[in-house]
């Protein structure tokens, strides 16, 4: 069939007659009876939990069919054990970049007691072009990684296949992105039969805010995604004690692992000069021990159209190319935007297509000094440099696993939730427009060193973010032993 690029979401009476109909169901006993006949879908839970927020107390009703619903994935699970079969386990990537869960993956990989599969799926409500280009480099650095994957859409002929076609449901489904509407229709969690069991980790950490203060509560921690997962992941105790203020379940789904991506700073890596070569542009036969490496990564929410609104690109994108050509005898950069940013300009009239976006790119690329890195893994990246010039949300948090100086900035419309505001204090910052002091970071901060933020930057690291002091276990080996732990002790 042909890709639906239309994003849907439940009407009003859609709600109310899926909410009656899931009550029905679980009033008699069908769910339990019928835990695996795939007649009730997580579209009806969803349902339930739109219903009950607008009712007087709507959360115990809610929190009781939600119990409902989780029995009948597990009651699936139980079944399956029984007949000695794996359990099958799907993950769900968009974007190789925002890809956060290699480390489950080679665990339950290595688990002869599971079957494990990546499932690369397409975004919609975007051109065709944007969508075919993410979806294949997504495709490609799973391919080319050694990973189980399967492919499900065509990016030029926009046909893609469902689940039957691939080998059928999941028992399992490790969903990285909580913006389910803005996938492929047939991979969205409320098609799921309810005898699927669903596992949210996030691809980022969760720092920032809307103006009004209501983006946390409701599109973050109350979020019906998150309320209708068997399972929540989450970075920090500060992202915890939010789930249990605002969430409908009051975190009795979530799980403070710490944060998984980050796995990957808890050993120190050693890089030769030949990989460092092949990862950062220098000038031909330049010394490279005599270049810093700066990372510039931009966010996509550029105009004020978003309801977080973080990006200064539209400010300062030309003059990072400026910034590149000046330093070109002692700076290398890589510039690393957000995988949305090629939408976000197009859609708020910065650039008129994708290939004006692709020779805004090309000027990087044909500098001695200076290279691109759309999609992939980006933490050997963080690792190997010595500065990011940054205004995206979870860089914020992220970059400060590699103790390196960040510059953030800064717009008025700028919000943070209570750990943003925590960690944002621990970087240099600089108006989106002062480009003085955008170069004032790079000379000052990065080739002279001048660091003097790098204490009150590891002081905040420490009260924040260092999990694995605090838990004395890797955040992977502590989701792999939870998921476990609930499969084969249900």
């Amino acid at each position: 069939m042909i890709l639906d690029n239309n994003v849907y979401d439940m009407s009003e009476n859609m709600i109310i007659e899926y909410a009656n109909k899931l009550a029905d169901a679980i009033e008699c006993n069908q769910l339990l009876e019928e835990y695996n006949s795939g007649q009730l879908t997580y579209e009806y839970l969803i349902a339930m939990f739109l219903a009950t927020q607008a009712m007087e107390n709507g959360d115990k009703l809610y929190n009781y069919c939600y119990d409902a619903v989780i029995a009948c994935g597990k009651r699936n699970i139980d079944f399956k054990l029984k007949q000695n079969k794996k359990i099958k386990v799907a993950f769900l990537p968009i974007s190789a970049a925002e890809w956060p869960a290699e480390y489950i993956y080679r665990k339950l990989e290595e688990d002869t007691r599971f079957e494990s599969v990546v499932i690369p799926v397409p975004l919609i409500g975007r051109p065709k072009k944007e969508r075919g280009k993410v979806y294949t480099q997504t495709y490609d650095f799973f391919a080319n990684g050694n990973y189980n994957v399967k492919k499900v859409y065509d990016a030029e002929t926009e046909e893609i296949i469902g689940w039957d076609d691939i080998g059928g449901m999941p028992d399992i489904v490790v969903h990285v992105t909580p913006w389910y509407l803005n996938i492929a229709k047939d991979y969205q969690v409320g098609q799921y039969p309810l005898h699927v069991l669903n596992v949210y980790i996030s691809y980022g950490v969760t720092l920032g805010n809307s103006i009004d203060g209501a983006y946390a509560e409701k599109c973050l921690y109350n979020k019906e995604f998150v309320n209708i997962m068997w399972k929540v992941y989450t970075e920090t105790n500060t992202n915890y004690e939010c789930y249990k203020k605002y969430q409908v379940l009051k975190a009795k789904n979530v799980i403070n692992s710490g944060y998984i991506k980050m796995d990957y700073f808890v050993e120190k890596h050693q890089y030769s000069d030949d990989y460092i070569r092949k990862m950062w542009p220098f000038p031909s036969g330049s010394d490279i021990k005599s270049y810093k490496r700066v990372l510039i990564t931009p966010h996509f929410s550029v105009g004020n159209t978003n309801i977080l609104s973080f990006s200064t690109f539209d400010k300062n994108m030309y003059f990072y190319i400026y910034l590149a050509k000046k330093y070109r005898d002692n700076v290398s950069f890589i510039f690393k935007p957000h995988p949305n940013l090629r939408n976000g300009l197009i859609e708020n009239g910065y650039m008129k297509s994708v290939d004006e976006y692709e020779t805004y790119l090309d000027e990087f690329r044909k500098l001695p000094n200076a290279s691109v890195c759309e999609e992939g893994d980006y933490l050997a990246l963080f690792d190997t440099s010595d500065g990011i010039i940054n205004d995206s949300i979870s860089f914020i948090g992220e970059y400060l696993y590699v103790d390196k100086p960040m510059l953030f900035l800064e717009r008025p419309e700028q919000c943070f939730d209570e750990l943003g505001m925590a960690l944002v204090k621990a970087h240099y910052k600089a108006c989106g427009e002062d480009y003085m002091g955008i170069d004032n970071f790079v000379n000052d901060v990065v080739i002279n060193g001048n660091d003097y933020m790098k204490q009150q930057r590891e002081e905040i690291f420490s009260e924040e973010l260092d999990y694995y002091s605090k838990n004395g276990i890797r955040a992977s080996e502590y989701v792999y032993k939870d998921i476990v732990d609930g499969v084969f002790r249900l």
